[in-house]
């Protein structure tokens, strides 16, 4: 690229521009103009108005634009037009000045417009990415289907609107759509089979400490941003990733209960929502240790269904409270009423084989806690699978543990009832939601610090229990 070209469409002088075009007289001194330099381009293979579009030279571009029309459908190196580099900057004014000349160039199809680079992305890909909410709203306003274009790897504009918690945009893709409900599956599309829907529910933020605020838990406009993709299209909830996560398993797994409460409105059918291991929402919830959205489920009748499902591995909430760790979670298993202690999973293990199993181990759980979980279930007369009790007396251990648990099988159901209440009381009143709010799950350490005291405190409880009597 002639060097005086350069300097005007990086600088947005116009009269260089026009000198080195050959358009206005140029000083004796200098070299004449000649529009043939128009053809020339930089080591990244820009032209000249690749350069303007992306400095926002809005004279500029409708200058070169009027020498040399084609020039808007040059490509860099990176596969980028005019039109993506001005997205991609947020020049709304240059970037509807370059869409409508490509309206009248193509105006069936519109090739040059829906343009993708060597990702596969549009000018509408940028923008959004680049939260220019005005180049969005030219670009919807000129060719509303650009939103149904996804890039190289199936993500849709609206997927990045919702990924980047841009609820002005998810509105404005949904009020524009061409085909409102109707809209083509890329208009939803994310990566890995997700949907815009699955964005709405998974996505993080960082706060200023560095803890992350999980989805709506923190941010209410999650909640929106849910609100609005379901208005638009409800059978966007059934829909699975490549994992086989619904929406609302992204939303457990999230433990959001907020969203939960309001895919459960939606699908009906919540409880037979499996994903790829055949979790169902409650399996994801214990798994990533949501105390608190397995507190409410635990208090909900409605989901009285999920308490013994078995995912593909046979086991259930309780199994899976057990083998990560989660004392807690696994308190509020037992004492539902609907629980069952002695389910098998396809290994043949009871939830109190899987305690036994890591205390010889020591993986995973502490042996306290441990402990803690075996008497529990001691306590409540859970049993061991038959073949775990065989293994049990051929390592010879079995016969101390028996002992020990039979004297704490004499302590009744009733009184352990009451002793737990007492003892979690303090507890639940620590974690419990306030009225009309909801805390998100690592947000508050005092309430970790709580937790955990309540944790270090119920076995001395039992012990303290045993000994009165």
């Amino acid at each position: 690229m002639k060097p005086r070209l350069l300097q005007a469409v990086a600088t947005g002088d116009i009269n260089l521009l026009e000198q080195a075009l050959g358009l206005k007289p140029s000083p004796a001194t200098a070299e004449q103009g000649d529009p043939s330099c128009l053809d020339g381009f930089t080591a990244a293979g820009s032209s000249g108005l690749h350069i303007a579009a992306s400095r926002g030279h809005l004279e500029l571009v409708g200058t070169l634009c009027a020498q040399s029309p084609l020039l808007i459908r040059r490509r860099n190196n990176l596969g980028d037009t005019p039109l993506i580099c001005a997205a991609r900057a947020g020049h709304a004014d240059v970037a509807d000045h370059l869409a409508k000349l490509a309206l009248e160039e193509n105006e069936d199809g519109n090739p040059t417009l829906r343009a993708t680079n060597s990702a596969g992305e549009t000018a509408m890909h940028e923008a959004v990415r680049n939260g220019h909410f005005f180049v969005l709203e030219k670009l919807m306003a000129r060719d509303s289907a650009l939103a149904e274009v996804a890039d190289g790897n199936g993500v849709s504009p609206l997927y990045l609107a919702v990924a980047s918690n841009r609820a002005d945009m998810v509105e404005l893709l949904i009020r524009e759509s061409p085909h409102g409900v109707e809209s083509s599956a890329s208009f939803f599309s994310g990566p890995d089979g997700q949907t815009a829907l699955h964005a709405a529910v998974y996505v993080n933020r960082v706060d200023n400490y560095g803890r992350t605020a999980h989805n709506a838990a923190l941010l209410p406009q999650k909640l929106e941003l849910v609100e609005l993709l379901l208005g638009n299209n409800n059978s966007l909830a059934y829909i699975q990733d490549n994992e086989g996560l619904f929406p609302i398993h992204i939303a457990a797994i999230m433990g959001n209960i907020t969203v939960v409460r309001k895919f459960i409105e939606i699908c009906l059918d919540y409880d037979e929502l499996l994903d790829n291991k055949r979790r169902n929402i409650l399996h994801c919830a214990v798994e990533h240790g949501r105390l608190m959205l397995v507190r409410h489920i635990c208090g909900n009748p409605k989901f009285s269904r999920t308490m013994n499902a078995r995912d593909g591995e046979g086991n259930t909430s309780l199994h899976l409270s057990v083998k990560h760790g989660r004392a807690l979670i696994f308190f509020f298993l037992m004492m539902h009423p609907r629980v069952n202690l002695d389910i098998m999973n396809t290994e043949g293990s009871t939830p109190l084989d899987v305690a036994s199993s890591k205390i010889q181990s020591d993986d995973t759980l502490s042996s306290f806690t441990n402990t803690f979980i075996i008497k529990c279930l001691n306590l409540c007369e859970a049993y061991g699978s038959p073949c775990h009790l065989s293994k049990k007396l051929k390592d010879n251990w079995f016969s101390e543990e028996k002992k020990e648990s039979s004297i704490y099988a004499n302590v009744s159901q009733s009184m352990l009832n009451h002793s737990i209440v007492i003892v979690v009381s303090s507890a639940l009143a620590a974690v419990s939601t306030p009225p009309g709010g909801y805390i998100a799950e690592g947000a508050d350490a005092d309430k970790q610090e709580i937790a955990g005291l309540i944790l270090f405190c119920l076995p001395h409880c039992f012990l303290d229990l045993f000994y009165s009597r």
